[in-house]
């Protein structure tokens, strides 16, 4: 009998472990609009232009997870067009609490780069990454300039 009763009294503690509720993040575009990403400076050097990049985390979230890259957008006929070609950021984190900052870097040589067509005084920069949680529905992006 107390075998029966211990078992039962295991197999609902069991249960309830089971069926916990995981609290959803219901991020909105409002959440994602806080983080930020600002060009702190620009350095034109004989090799390349290096940038120094602040990563602002203003939203109530964390972001777990992220890649930051630059581009140059490519002039054409019409306007521009996106670039295929990126460079990351190196000096980023995981697990960038709210209100927190982090500085980046980026490097881009001038080697291999055809400088009259790219929009260099108009770099494009993107952020993609996870808040709270590191899967496909806590997923983010974000492309634009500098704010």
């Amino acid at each position: 009998m107390k075998t029966k009763f211990l078992m039962s009294f295991m197999f609902i503690i069991l249960f309830i472990i089971g069926c916990s509720n995981e609290q959803t993040v219901k991020v909105t575009s409002e959440d994602i609009e806080k983080i930020n990403l600002k060009l702190v400076e620009k350095q034109e050097l004989n090799d390349g232009i290096t940038y120094t990049i602040k990563l602002v985390n203003d939203s109530d979230y964390v972001i777990k997870q992220n890649n930051v890259y630059l581009s140059y957008p490519i002039k054409t006929e019409n306007g521009s067009k996106g670039n295929e070609f990126k460079v990351e950021a190196e000096g980023n984190k995981l697990n960038i609490e709210p209100n927190e900052k982090v500085t980046l870097n980026v490097f881009t040589p001038f080697v291999g780069m055809t400088k009259p067509e790219l929009l260099v005084d108009e770099p494009s920069i993107e952020i993609k990454g996870y808040i709270e949680k590191v899967d496909i529905s806590h997923s983010f992006g974000k492309v634009g300039g500098f704010d």
